[in-house]
């Protein structure tokens, strides 16, 4: 589910990890296809940038 692999990665990001590590911690509980560094690079580049929302609806 989508939707839980962002609060996953909003998780790392919390907690600090770069974004190589936050894909290997997740893949590494999910499976190794779940997640790609470019993807999460996308949602850590959102969240340093204040928007911490993970729905699909868009943000204003």
């Amino acid at each position: 589910d989508e939707i839980h692999f962002r609060h996953c990665m909003l998780y790392e990001f919390k907690k600090g990890s770069t974004v190589k590590n936050a894909v290997k911690n997740i893949c590494d509980v999910y499976g190794k296809d779940v997640l790609s560094v470019r993807k999460c690079q996308r949602w850590f580049s959102k969240f340093r940038n204040g928007v911490l929302n993970v729905s699909d609806k868009p943000v204003f």
